[in-house]
């Protein structure tokens, strides 16, 4: 065993630090000073999980110190020349109630994102409560390094001190997360900085007035919200669409031209807007629709052999159930949406269509209506 350990400890440092890279950054800092001392001062990648054994009731505010401490400490002892890769604080706990509060000062959180950013950082994911509104430093807008950011269930508002301007970010996720601009200039059009933004991902995102994307790199862009006002999308390389919401948007000027794929989830009616809206994705080949969707469909619009079908290139159309528990597939609304073409239809095996259901079949159905009243009673 000693020989073994000798033979490790007699790698190059860089790949050293290339096995400390691949464990649980606690572990790796001390099977670093126990066996090459040092070594863990120059670890380019710092991802801190905080994983509590804990219930959401039983969170303190001393749980997230350990660990705040932790993080600090190793900051301060850190190799000052040494360059970091990755930076994520992680809460991998239950989610706190706003009932019991908890987390960290917001001055740590911003602390850590100008060291990261200092040290030339490629990745920031942030998920680590605060209930301090968090003010992003102004070394953060023009970072030149990032690559991704991750800001999610912060629990406050994230304060900007102005424009993001981040030349090289490729992947930007925010999840309930209200942006908050110093200047109002910039909160309807928060990402046109971002040239080579690849990939966007916005979740119970929340921004003040009418929001427009401009992004001529973008190529997958997912949508998950309540209700978001969009005025604007251009996205000339965008293949890929996801959108989950209560309703349809309504938005006025849409650019996607090459748009493959799109799956929308749409479960309630406040608008006229939703054939409108799936008009607005023609160019789709490989069209995923929930059942909630087809319903609303089926009870809004009337659909003669004059109105035009949404998806005149469409191969593909999947019918799932989506984040609600509709499980009624509407037959009238899938020969709409097919008519005239060559198209391939695939049903989830869970949907039921009730125009053409065998009495099995709706003994089944009906089965499964029951289980889901006895599950939601049950919560």
């Amino acid at each position: 065993m000693q020989e073994e350990e000798d033979l490790i400890s007699q790698l190059p440092d860089g790949i050293l630090l290339l096995i400390l890279d691949k464990i649980d950054i606690y572990e790796a800092v001390k099977t670093s000073m126990i066996l090459w001392k040092n070594l863990w001062r120059s670890l380019p990648g710092l991802r801190f999980h905080f994983r509590p054994a804990t219930t959401p009731f039983r969170i303190h505010l001393q749980d997230f110190t350990i660990h705040s401490t932790f993080v600090s400490q190793l900051l301060s002892h850190r190799d000052a020349a040494a360059a970091v890769h990755d930076f994520h604080l992680l809460f991998d706990g239950p989610t706190p109630v706003p009932q019991f509060p908890c987390g960290v000062d917001r001055e740590f959180l911003e602390e850590c994102v100008l060291y990261a950013i200092n040290h030339g950082v490629q990745s920031i994911r942030l998920h680590w409560p605060t209930y301090r509104k968090l003010r992003l430093p102004p070394a953060f807008l023009t970072c030149n390094t990032l690559r991704e950011l991750e800001i999610r269930d912060l629990f406050c508002p994230v304060k900007l001190p102005g424009r993001l301007s981040l030349p090289y970010l490729k992947t930007l996720h925010l999840h309930t997360i209200v942006l908050v601009f110093a200047n109002d200039h910039h909160r309807m059009d928060p990402f046109s900085a971002l040239p080579e933004l690849e990939k966007l991902t916005l979740t119970s995102f929340v921004c003040d007035g009418l929001v427009v994307i401009k992004a001529p790199k973008l190529r997958l862009l997912e949508i998950e919200n309540y209700y978001l006002n969009m005025e604007e999308i251009s996205a000339p390389l965008l293949t890929s669409f996801t959108y989950k919401c209560l309703a349809a948007w309504e938005c006025a000027k849409v650019n996607l031209p090459i748009l493959e794929q799109v799956y929308l989830d749409i479960d309630q009616v406040f608008n006229t807007n939703c054939l409108t809206m799936l008009h607005q994705f023609g160019n789709a080949s490989a069209v995923s629709l929930t059942s909630n969707t087809l319903q609303i469909l089926q009870r809004e619009f009337g659909f003669s052999d004059q109105t035009p079908i949404p998806f005149p290139n469409m191969k593909c159309l999947k019918v799932m159930k989506g984040r609600y528990t509709s499980l009624i597939v509407c037959p009238s609304v899938i020969n709409y949406l097919t008519r005239t073409l060559n198209c391939e239809v695939e049903l989830s095996p869970n949907l039921f269509d009730i125009e053409h259901m065998t009495d099995e079949e709706m003994y089944d159905y009906q089965n499964s209506l029951k289980q889901l009243v006895h599950q939601y009673n049950a919560t």
